[in-house]
């Protein structure tokens, strides 16, 4: 089977055989897809047990091992950080960013879809790489911005753009070995980002498995969560009735819970986030490597096979999701009838125990937003109706352009203050 010219057409050829196959077939002769929730879940968790980083490059020029670093010490080392990073100190941080970068656009007429991307990098930019210099970080954003443009639009420019892109991402490299080196040596203070944990393992990890590290984590900055705030601000121009309900709430919340706890603080600003990451979690579509030999009674996959991963299918499978199609996020009030059958349905950031390890601090990004749309500003969007997702690397609303204008003047929503007059 060839792969449509159009992701959306693809798309919905897998979810015609995915209901028709029980959610596991062949894709075409090299691909197995795998959109069952429970044979996903296991699959991915099998893979993922003994998952090793490359050898150091030294070690390949001279034919040696090197120390085996398992991604899932990697991932430890992460989660560690980011406990570290689940305070309200941080999470007011982090909204201030946001804050701050929409304010600079204020009263344009914008690219909502370029705006979020823009607001997303840069204020998780710090949390994945802080203590940079302007230029140090200009170079960064850059990087991970074209790595963006590429993914929306392949290859733009011909071959002087693709030699721009390699210059760029070879700087952009440059500047991680630099800061991971002189952090090391003592000449750069060390600080609380998910970079820093590496510095003590770089006799271990070597330069150039640091760098790997510490650039999968900026490529993940670089991309879903941009798209996820967009299609966030999507649903929100869409539901005029859901608008009211998160004004509401976020009107009354108390502000210090909202800063410590903010998917308890407000359940139905959480709720709202949750079903814009089912419907529209990025990216689409997940290619892996197998392994291991998995039976799956009617076919088989072979150690060396590649098998296709889908949270947007597994999303709208109609098997495990009542009204899959339909923007609702009531269906995760607990007992809802058409809610998840159960957890292996839900998988917006991949399977456990490889599940991205930014889920929380991703949801408190979301819904900061949130906090921002309601009590700040004021979005305006010509002919809202007419609105339409694309589907090519992740949901992509088109043509999504608008402007945001300030709620009410002086008003600074990280504080977290009660407006006099919430509507």
């Amino acid at each position: 089977m060839t792969t449509p010219q159009h992701p959306e057409d693809f798309l919905h050829a897998m979810r015609t055989r995915s209901a028709a196959e029980d959610g596991i077939f062949w894709v075409d002769d090299t691909r197995l897809g795998v959109f069952e929730p429970e044979a996903a879940r296991r699959v991915s968790a099998t893979n993922w047990h003994r998952f090793v980083m490359n050898d150091r490059l030294v070690d390949m020029v001279r034919r040696r091992r090197s120390p085996e670093v398992r991604w899932s010490q990697v991932r430890s080392a992460w989660l560690t950080q980011l406990h570290t990073l689940a305070t309200a100190e941080h999470h007011g941080d982090l909204i201030d960013r946001m804050e701050r970068i929409i304010d600079e656009r204020l009263g344009e007429d914008v690219d909502l879809v370029m705006l979020t991307q823009d607001v997303a990098l840069r204020s998780m930019l710090p949390v994945a790489l802080s203590g940079l210099t302007a230029g140090e970080a200009d170079l960064v954003r850059r990087d991970l911005e074209m790595k963006l443009l590429r993914l929306v639009a392949p290859a733009p420019g011909g071959v002087r753009h693709h030699l721009r892109f390699v210059a760029v991402q070879l700087r952009s490299g440059l500047v991680v070995r630099r800061v991971l080196r002189q952090r090391a040596r003592g000449k750069r203070r060390r600080e609380q980002d998910l970079a820093d944990p590496f510095v003590d393992l770089l006799p271990q990890l070597g330069m150039d498995r640091a760098l790997d590290v510490v650039t999968t984590v900026l490529t993940a900055i670089g991309g879903p969560p941009g798209t996820a705030a967009a299609s966030l601000l999507y649903e929100f121009v869409r539901n005029p009735e859901w608008q009211r309900r998160l004004t509401e709430e976020l009107c009354a919340v108390d502000p210090v819970e909202f800063l410590t706890a903010p998917t308890h603080a407000a359940p139905v600003t959480h709720r709202f986030v949750k079903e814009v990451l089912r419907l529209w979690s990025p990216p689409l579509l997940l290619v892996r490597h197998n392994n291991h030999l998995f039976d799956f009674g009617k076919t088989r996959l072979e150690p060396g096979d590649w098998y296709l991963l889908s949270p947007h299918l597994i999303h709208r499978d109609e098997r495990v999701w009542k009204q899959p199609d339909v923007f609702d996020p009531d269906r995760f009030l607990p007992g809802a009838p058409h809610g998840p059958a159960d957890r292996n349905c839900y998988v917006p950031f991949g399977w456990a125990p490889k599940k991205c390890v930014g889920a929380n601090i991703g949801t408190v990004q979301l819904m900061g937003l949130c906090h921002l749309l309601c009590n700040r500003y004021h979005l305006s969007v010509d002919r809202p109706e007419d609105l339409t997702m694309a589907l090519r690397f992740a949901p992509v609303p088109e043509n999504f352009r608008g402007r945001l204008a300030l709620r009410r003047p002086g008003s600074r929503s990280t504080d977290l203050e009660l407006p006099e007059n919430c509507p």
